[in-house]
């Protein structure tokens, strides 16, 4: 596995070097990406970072994903000026979401780039992976909700077609429910002050705010005996903040082992040394894996693995 960061300011791409970055991605203002406006500035800017990024060995993407674009013959005909600017500059990857992206690469020339498959249009099968590479897509990023098991056949079909796969890392991306595109607890988009503390709006702390746990009306009598740990488990899932959740140590190690070519930290906002500090807990975690897979058979490995990782915050290793 290679490491992708992110990042927002080119004084940044060297120390991500020296942490142990492969690749760095970025967006630029005037092309429509997926997120919150952590974008580079301008044109120039992007080519600035193109420059340092090839003079450090660093491979640089450019993501291009928004979710909805509204086009008009003008807006079109600009963006993909931009999108040939942009390839002419030396960006060596484009990330694209949105399906009439694909439409406008084909409308270029030329495009020496390659093209990844964003997160943020959900690949979830195998069948839409072949879609996508059908349509030149070189990389797929596999989206945050899915596992290690749901993801073998993706993961086998891109192998065999020559097509890299990429994961975000774990603990350092979207919402700590799974979902990355889902914003619902950011102050914009809450419709009510609760009146009591901790939790967000999609997962209040009903303990801390004295509120009464999820109860079952007029159940069929055969449920009864299995209810309380029916709603324990619903308590736990839905009102406490303590899900389980898909992505853990154990699936981590799932889809390194099962050949996940890059694992990424990609939260373009975080401050340079936020980003410094995650990329080499990166690199040390891939060190790890890395290694105990080199000494142990591979579920003895897996377990050491798990071991580990849930001690990370404790002995940091």
């Amino acid at each position: 596995m290679r490491i992708v960061s992110s990042f927002l300011h080119l004084t940044e791409l060297a120390p991500l070097a020296k942490a142990g970055a492969d690749e760095v991605y970025c967006a630029v203002k005037p092309i429509p990406s997926f997120g919150h406006g952590a974008v580079l500035r301008d044109m120039p800017a992007l080519k600035k970072a193109v420059r340092r990024a090839h003079s450090l060995g660093l491979k640089i993407s450019l993501a291009v994903n928004s979710v909805i674009f509204s086009f008009d013959p003008s807006r079109e005909d600009r963006l993909l000026e931009l999108l040939a600017e942009a390839d002419d500059a030396g960006v060596d990857n484009f990330i694209a979401a949105n399906t009439a992206i694909f439409a406008l690469f084909s409308k270029l020339k030329r495009v020496r780039a390659g093209l990844h498959l964003s997160s943020v249009q959900p690949c979830f099968n195998s069948l839409t992976a072949d879609l996508f590479i059908k349509l030149g897509v070189s990389r797929i990023i596999l989206p945050n909700q899915l596992s290690p098991f749901e993801a073998r056949k993706i993961i086998k079909l891109c192998r065999s077609k020559g097509v890299e796969t990429e994961i975000f890392d774990y603990r350092f991306f979207g919402c700590a429910y799974v979902n990355g595109r889902c914003y619902m607890d950011l102050p914009d988009h809450c419709t009510f002050n609760p009146g009591y503390s901790g939790g967000t709006m999609c997962h209040p702390n009903l303990q801390a705010g004295g509120l009464p746990a999820p109860r079952v009306i007029n159940p069929d009598p055969e449920w009864k005996p299995r209810l309380g740990g029916i709603i324990q488990r619903f308590s736990d899932r839905f009102a406490y903040g303590t899900t389980p959740r898909i992505s853990n140590p154990a699936s981590f190690f799932d889809f390194f082992s099962g050949g996940v070519d890059y694992l990424k930290y990609g939260i373009r906002m975080d401050s340079c040394g936020d980003k410094l500090k995650k990329v080499r807990e990166l690199r040390v975690m891939l060190d790890l894996a890395e290694n105990i897979s080199g000494t142990l058979p591979r579920q003895e490995a897996r377990l050491k693995f798990i071991e580990k990782m849930s001690k990370w915050f404790s002995c940091r290793l």
